[in-house]
């Protein structure tokens, strides 16, 4: 059998696919173009000619401080709440003072006691020590005298830094602002033990936001392009068209790995160099921990 008696005998599915591949071709070729989408937001493009970019992280003037404490032990009072401003010396929390506070009372007590008898053998020591004739009292109580009064002296300076040690203790349960600033976060609540060490969520979080940094991160393979006066601007992430101008502050001289990654899909090996800027007093709010696109102008561009 030749080609052209099996095409008349099977003559249906050649035509079948003629029409599919005729059907598929005019769907292809009628389908709309695309709509094309303007993005929400349009990405920041920078206005000097070469910059380098880098993500900031906005943070206060005294960086971030994670309040932690000296001693472990059960909150029971929240002094602050989140916003307060505080000055030096403030309190923050208190732990259960409640030991202490018995330890003191015992402690106070037995140095009333401790006092009185100094005070007798102090007395009874002076009797002795008064006598002109030295006959007249046996050498081995005069001693007795002596040491007694000796004894009593030191039991009583022993008390008397025991107690100082309490009340130390008690003023370390008491945890207090180490600067002048705001409260941004609070972790703790009356009940809650409180432990010492690091820890992944710090008790408290408060800086000083009487002027707001941002610290940049810059791949050290462009670290050279960077000079302090280089001038610097940041754009808060969704206004790109809205960039306030950077002070430099300084750099931190330490390359550690890349910690602000942009995408995804970025290498975390790559090692960057931190400099900070500070930002100008605005009346916009600006949040600690906020991302900033910030754009350096190029070094080696400005000579």
């Amino acid at each position: 059998m030749n080609i052209l008696e099996l095409l008349k005998k099977n003559w249906k599915f050649p035509l079948i696919a003629a029409i599919g591949i005729i059907f598929a071709m005019i769907s292809v070729l009628s389908r709309p173009e695309a709509e094309k989408h303007q993005p929400l937001v349009m990405p920041p493009k920078a206005s000097y000619q070469s910059a380098i970019a880098g993500i900031g992280v906005i943070e206060p003037k005294s960086e971030v401080i994670s309040i932690g404490v000296e001693l472990p032990g059960v909150v029971r009072i929240v002094h602050v709440k989140v916003g307060d401003k505080v000055e030096k010396g403030s309190p923050l929390f208190s732990l259960d003072q409640r030991d202490i506070d018995a330890q003191i009372a015992i402690l106070e007590s037995s140095l009333i006691t401790a006092e009185a008898q100094l005070a007798d053998a102090t007395a009874q020591f002076d009797i002795a020590s008064s006598i002109e004739d030295k006959r007249a009292i046996a050498k081995d109580d005069f001693n007795r005298r002596k040491y007694a009064k000796q004894i009593a002296a030191g039991k009583v300076k022993e008390i008397m830094a025991q107690l100082r040690q309490a009340k130390i203790t008690k003023e370390r349960m008491v945890v207090n602002a180490p600067i002048a600033g705001e409260i941004l976060e609070i972790n703790i609540r009356p009940g809650e033990y409180a432990n010492i060490g690091s820890l992944p969520n710090p008790l408290i979080i408060m800086g000083d936001m009487e002027s707001v940094h941002v610290r940049v991160e810059i791949d050290e393979e462009n670290s050279a392009r960077v000079l302090a006066q280089s001038p610097a601007k940041a754009m808060v992430r969704g206004k790109p068209d809205q960039y306030y101008p950077l002070t430099f502050v300084k750099f931190e001289p330490y390359v550690k790995p890349k910690q602000n990654l942009a995408t995804t899909g970025q290498r975390v090996d790559t090692r960057v160099l931190r400099v900070v800027y500070e930002l100008p007093k605005i009346k916009e709010r600006l949040f600690v921990g906020q991302q900033m696109d910030v754009y350096i102008e190029e070094a080696l561009k400005m000579e």
